[in-house]
């Protein structure tokens, strides 16, 4: 069978383990209940929340995730537009604000991928 990559299985929001389960309940990153995750996966039975509070080093992720997006946004701004700071700072809360179901999807998979890694050895269990 063949074998998806840690990037694109973390860009699908699939299961670090077995690449196959999908992690959040809903497909649609803009759905009103975007940040619910399933308990475990439907195909390795894996539980995503190890411990409580296991989901708090995401928002690290998500911050570095932020910062990659803001940084850029203002260099380009900057150089190539007449804009003052604070319509920068705009611009850039305004993109923040629109790509954080985005942001927190691809911070919880990113998270997950860091501290469970691929076992080709897992089978589907039904």
């Amino acid at each position: 069978m063949e074998e998806v990559s840690a990037i694109k299985s973390i860009l699908n929001c699939n299961c670090p383990r077995c690449r196959k389960g999908i992690v959040f309940k809903y497909k649609n990153p803009y759905h009103r209940k975007f940040g619910e995750i399933k308990k475990k996966c439907s195909n390795c039975d894996l539980v995503y929340e190890m411990e409580q509070g296991f989901w708090y080093g995401a928002m690290y992720v998500s911050y570095g995730f932020g910062v990659a997006i803001a940084i850029p946004t203002m260099l380009v701004l900057t150089y190539i537009t007449d804009l003052e700071i604070y319509q920068i700072t705009g611009v850039i809360f305004l993109l923040l604000i629109a790509t954080m179901p985005l942001l927190f999807r691809y911070s919880r998979s990113v998270w997950l991928h860091i501290f469970i890694r691929y076992d080709k050895a897992v089978k589907k269990l039904k």
